[in-house]
């Protein structure tokens, strides 16, 4: 397509579209948010647990009174889990950041490249 008829067809288009695709892309920002606030909230209750857990385990050991000789487990499954859900998330957000940039004909999201250092 030549430039004469790409700028044509970009003029005959709606103004509506681009904020209608602005505006998605505002709310998948929001989901994004809601979703890293949320699994940041359970890596915290994950680490709570898991200290306020050690610390009842080492009173009933110092009584003798301990069934078991590790409380770890709750406290790790909750931080595991919200790590899981917070990579998920973060690829479920680039996808959707990439079909997005198709949309608007821009290039899409992309993360940044390591510097490499050259020997002289």
């Amino acid at each position: 397509m030549s430039n004469q008829a790409r700028t044509h067809a970009e003029l005959a288009v709606d103004p509506r579209v681009d904020l209608a695709v602005d505006r998605t892309q505002f709310a998948w920002d929001r989901t994004m948010l809601a979703w890293l606030r949320t699994t940041l909230g359970l890596m915290g209750a994950g680490v709570a647990f898991d200290k306020e857990d050690q610390l009842l385990h080492e009173a009933r050991l110092a009584e003798g009174a301990a069934l078991i000789h590790s409380g770890h487990v709750v406290g790790l499954l909750l931080t595991a889990t919200s790590t899981v859900l917070l990579m998920i998330v973060c690829l479920h957000y680039l996808q959707n950041r990439r079909t997005l940039a198709g949309i608007k004909g821009s290039r899409p999201l992309t993360l940044p490249r390591p510097c490499r250092l050259h020997s002289v």
